[in-house]
């Protein structure tokens, strides 16, 4: 590829400037939002992964989920149904949360803008 195709042309058809994203990874507020982003989706991601991968391994290797729950349901079902409950209610917070972290960084990317062009 040839250095005239990698450039990036605007709507005018003028060379456009490549933002310097790399000014922007440290900046104080970039690092708040990633922190704030970690501290939510590493325990999210974790328990999702426990919850779910805790019905095969109890329905597998113990008795707990055999028992009688109610109305002739086992707690295998109970726990199976509450799955697709904690899925949907995951996602939902998850598209709560990451509307948050979007409208964060567009005010990051706002108020840097004009770092970004240097």
């Amino acid at each position: 590829m040839s250095a005239l195709s990698q450039k990036e042309y605007n709507s005018t058809g003028t060379l456009a400037k490549k933002p310097n994203y790399s000014k922007l990874t440290k900046e104080v507020d970039f690092q708040n939002l990633m922190k704030k982003k970690k501290s939510f989706i590493l325990p999210a991601t974790v328990f999702f992964l426990v919850f779910y991968f805790m019905l095969p391994i109890l329905a597998a290797y113990t008795n707990i989920l055999k028992a009688d729950a109610f109305a002739g349901l086992t707690w295998a079902w109970v726990y199976a149904l509450a799955q697709f409950i904690v899925v949907w209610t995951a996602g939902i917070v998850y598209i709560k949360k990451s509307a948050h972290y979007d409208n964060l960084a567009a005010a990051i990317l706002t108020k840097n803008k004009g770092e970004l062009d240097t």
